[in-house]
């Protein structure tokens, strides 16, 4: 077991409507999954993460200035994958943890409220929460009309925004179309429609709120 008394932050998610998948797309879900994870873990070596039966999937982000990031890219990474696809989510952002080799035993503020977020969830696809409550209640309405908006996204606008997300740097249009292999105009049509200039906003003003809490 390791203590850590800094803020981390825990995602949490589930597969909907899992058991009418086909085995071949549950096959198809469970390689996606994987390599977000795999992406998650390059961002920082120490997060790490979890699949509990193929449909559950969890992880311990320690840089959480990218939380955010890596909960919409759990979320359209996931959708892209086809309409078949999509997925609920809780993130929470909370100090003193007591982590352990196996994420799933792992204990703690952020872990609690994660966990408690996913049960507690209807008709939301993505919820957040914090042991700060002005941050709680700063994002509230915002990540409502967020989860509206991802929900609403088709299968190729996920595409097209997830490369956007997992690029460090700025992407042309030209280059993102030639990367997809599709034409510069389907790649505009379908950032505009997405919203991702908001969604791209929203996700600095979220950097902006939690970097000082690393160092809390």
């Amino acid at each position: 077991m390791e203590p850590t008394y800094k803020s981390i932050a825990v995602i949490s998610g589930d597969i909907v409507n899992s058991t009418k998948l086909t085995s071949d797309q549950f096959e198809l879900l469970l390689k996606g999954i994987k390599h977000i994870q795999t992406w998650i873990t390059d961002g920082d070596s120490s997060n790490a993460h979890s699949i509990e039966r193929g449909d559950e999937f969890q992880s311990v982000v320690h840089d959480i200035e990218n939380a955010l990031r890596y909960t919409i890219i759990y979320r359209i990474g996931i959708k892209a994958l086809g309409k078949e696809f999509d997925s609920r989510i809780s993130f929470a952002i909370a100090s003193n943890a007591d982590l352990r080799e196996s994420v799933s035993e792992s204990m703690g503020k952020a872990f609690v409220l994660s966990g408690r977020g996913l049960k507690a969830m209807k008709s939301d696809r993505l919820v957040f929460n914090s042991d700060r409550l002005d941050l709680t209640e700063h994002f509230n309405l915002l990540f409502k009309y967020l989860d509206r908006q991802l929900t609403e996204l088709t299968s190729r606008q996920c595409e097209v925004m997830l490369k956007m997300l997992q690029t460090n740097r700025e992407v042309t249009i030209n280059e993102l179309a030639e990367n997809l292999n599709v034409a510069t105009a389907t790649v505009s049509k379908s950032l505009k429609a997405s919203g991702w200039p908001l969604i791209s906003e929203l996700n600095l003003r979220f950097i902006n709120q939690v970097t000082g809490l690393k160092y809390v």
